[in-house]
């Protein structure tokens, strides 16, 4: 029987299904992996009171959509064998509507990642660089190779719809995403990773 490489996934159980067979533990939440990391509290950071105001207003914009783990409505669809599967828009999303944290584990970046790619993460382990340098503390990594949620599916495109931000919460940082714009039924999720994303001095903390 011939089967169709444009395998759609949008109920919950399809998505946790295919995340089983894809070998990924599906997260709602970013979990910490580095155990002296748990009793900080990074608020007390230069680079958060640096901009703290910022941070304040994205907290408190955004506190419920984190405190829960809310998605917004979208699914998961292959592309083709390069490209993998993207995130696509089961439904309109407007400008600045929350999307999804991308959910991983906070630890000591892998050895076996793959090539760096400029100003955030590694090509081939869907990782962010955490967003602040542990005193005293190893470089660390919000990594969602292995555990994570439908975020790390979205694919990079210089035309973007989707901004990736981040704040603290709990205590320590997490990365979310939004909607830049209004996005249609349908359409696919891309985040940037060049320079028009990376032009505000508070994303400097990708560049450890």
């Amino acid at each position: 029987m011939r089967q169709s490489n444009k395998k759609i996934y949008r109920k919950k159980d399809e998505i946790l299904k295919f995340f089983r067979d894809q070998h990924i533990v599906y997260l709602k939440r970013t979990q910490i992996g580095w155990e002296p990391l748990r009793k900080m509290n990074l608020e007390n950071s230069p680079y958060y009171l640096e901009n703290k105001e910022l941070f304040q207003e994205l907290s408190t914009r955004y506190h419920e959509d984190i405190e829960k783990g809310n998605l917004a409505p979208v699914y998961i669809k292959r592309i083709n064998e390069k490209l993998g599967f993207g995130v696509f828009a089961a439904d309109e999303i407007k400008k600045d509507d929350f999307i999804g944290e991308y959910a991983g584990v906070v630890q000591i970046p892998e050895k076996d990642a793959g090539e760096e790619v400029e100003k955030g993460g590694y090509e081939s382990d869907f990782s962010w660089y955490y967003l602040d340098k542990i005193e005293g503390g190893p470089e660390l990594e919000i990594n969602g190779r292995f555990e994570g949620n439908e975020m790390r599916f979205v694919n990079h495109s210089d035309n973007f719809n989707v901004d990736v931000e981040h704040t603290i919460h709990d205590g320590h940082w997490i990365i979310f995403f939004k909607a830049a714009r209004d996005i249609l039924k349908n359409e696919q999720l891309f985040i940037s990773y060049g320079d028009d994303y990376w032009d505000e001095d508070c994303r400097k903390c990708f560049e450890l």
